[in-house]
């Protein structure tokens, strides 16, 4: 039977009704796992020209077209010109490898040069800066091979049961774990990744093979014990003659692609993304149809009958599942109506706050090259981060069944706290740790819809997800443990606040900013 893509989209969006805000928290947090979601800290172009400065930053294109234009218009082709041209018209300032480029250029050699810069690199104290991108470089490859890649299979797990059932809890995320089969979907998604990353080095390998290996992740949330060879192979056949019209079915998303340029990247994260992993998910159900007509060998491994089954239950019956284990069964529960302890949301704050530093840290250190301890502290944490998800979950405990009343909320309770907190730290230190000058509606350069935006969606992640996640976990602790940790968390950011607020942590890519816009004005006007 085949299938249509009219049908396809109508079934996603039936299924995208019964749980969409939890489809779009969903959708949120692997994006954000993935570094799909960035705020950036730096100044705009609209910024920067109305402060009579100019943006003077190449693309590769330009760079690539310049350079072809230096050979053509020069008789003298030697590797000096060609460097000396470079240097002249494209100077990164940012990361080990600007180093290198910037001494090649500016020795006209990229011999001698690269061997100044791994004098540099390798004797003049820049090697700790090497070894911390390598590092990091490593974690985050751990980290998505280990979370990132099997948290996607969990996914698409909730996207199957939520076809059927009415009622999908987040912990389905937490699947491939609970059913203690990590191994083997790690290792099916690794493999996955790697052969991807192979294929992406010729022309069209990379986007032939993507479609190919589209059916695997939703093939290991049916059977997470399939093995990794019928698993490929069962994608690339049941994705035999099917490859282009999945490419058109993605095609046909394009129109609310184009939508989305003039809402600001909100229809994206509220519909479009949600809207087409729905569809995927009716896709694999139509192509599993196909298989077994066709009676494709692998299909002895598409056993999960339940997934499709009409049925009167309210949610999947686990109880009934092959690989149910009931001593897993409530290894995590996902209930976002529960009341927090004291120790749970002092805990809760600081891990809030660490994951913050985490990211904003992590930004620089993979988009620059350079690790910058951001924040005014000194320690790890940004306490805006912290104090923002605790005002959320205890102020807003009484919406949680309003959704978009949590939303609008939480955009006023973290806009609050990032105002405040930019207007006290510019009162006491006459320094800014953040500016928004320049980004679209901003509120003299401390707030701006585009986070604002971005808080509204993270409070109602909080509240729904990352708080009872973490909540759970901290109550396994014994009570005498918990209180020792807490009370020396809470010691140690004592000692920091104090400590900052006489030395408060400054310097690049934490305090360099230009003044807003409206002082710049003023300025002139005097």
């Amino acid at each position: 039977m085949m299938w249509s893509r009219k049908k396809l989209k109508k079934q996603g969006k039936q299924a995208l009704r019964k749980n969409w805000w939890r489809i779009i928290g969903i959708s949120l947090m692997l994006a954000f796992i993935a570094g799909g979601m960035r705020i950036s800290y730096r100044i705009d172009d609209a910024a920067v020209r109305l402060t009579g400065g100019e943006i003077g930053i190449p693309t590769n294109a330009q760079i690539l077209n310049d350079w072809y234009l230096s050979i053509e218009r020069s008789s003298d082709t030697e590797s000096g010109q060609i460097l000396a041209f470079l240097g002249e018209h494209y100077t990164p300032k940012k990361g080990v490898l600007a180093g290198v480029y910037n001494h090649m250029t500016k020795e006209r050699s990229a011999f001698f040069g690269f061997l100044n810069a791994m004098n540099d690199f390798l004797f003049k104290d820049k090697i700790a800066e090497g070894f911390v991108i390598l590092i990091g470089v490593i974690l985050l490859i751990l980290f998505l091979i280990f979370v990132s890649n099997v948290l996607s299979v969990g996914q698409c797990r909730f996207l199957l049961e939520n076809r059927t059932y009415r009622q999908v809890k987040m912990g389905r995320l937490a699947f491939v774990w609970r059913a203690r089969r990590w191994k083997n979907v790690m290792f099916i998604m690794l493999k996955k990744s790697v052969f991807l990353f192979l294929w992406d080095m010729t022309i069209i390998g990379g986007i032939i093979k993507r479609y190919s290996y589209r059916m695997i992740p939703f093939i290991l949330a049916e059977n997470p014990d399939i093995p990794h060879r019928e698993a490929f192979l069962l994608s690339r056949q049941m994705m035999n003659g099917n490859k282009m019209r999945a490419f058109i079915l993605d095609l046909s998303f394009l129109g609310w692609h184009i939508l989305n340029i003039f809402t600001m990247d909100i229809l994206r994260h509220a519909f479009i993304t949600p809207y087409t992993e729905t569809t995927s998910a009716e896709l694999y159900v139509a192509l599993r149809e196909e298989a077994f007509e066709k009676g494709l060998d692998g299909v002895r491994f598409l056993d999960d009958e339940r997934l499709y089954e009409e049925s009167d239950l309210e949610e999947y019956p686990v109880e009934s599942h092959r690989l149910y284990n009931p001593q897993v069964k409530k290894w995590i529960r996902i209930e976002y109506e529960r009341t927090y302890s004291l120790r749970s949301l002092i805990l809760i704050f600081f891990t809030f706050s660490f994951v913050g530093w985490l990211w904003e840290v992590s930004l620089h250190l993979f988009g620059d090259g350079v690790f910058v301890n951001r924040g005014f502290f000194h320690g790890p944490w940004l306490p805006i981060y912290g104090t923002g998800g605790i005002l959320v979950v205890v102020l807003l405990k009484r919406f949680v069944h309003k959704p978009l009343v949590t939303f609008l909320m939480a955009v006023v309770v973290c806009g609050a706290v990032e105002y405040l907190s930019a207007w006290l730290l510019w009162e006491i230190k006459g320094m800014y740790w953040w500016n928004y000058t320049g980004y679209f509606l901003n509120l003299h350069g401390r707030i701006c819809a585009e986070g604002l935006i971005v808080f509204g969606l993270g409070g109602c992640a909080f509240i729904y997800i990352a708080a009872p996640f973490f909540d759970e976990i901290y109550r396994r602790i014994p009570q005498k443990i918990a209180r020792i940790i807490c009370v020396v968390l809470l010691l140690l950011f004592a000692v920091d606040i104090v400590y900052s607020l006489i030395h408060p942590n400054s310097g690049a890519g934490i305090t360099d900013y230009h003044v807003h816009a409206g002082e710049v004005l003023s300025l002139l006007c005097l």
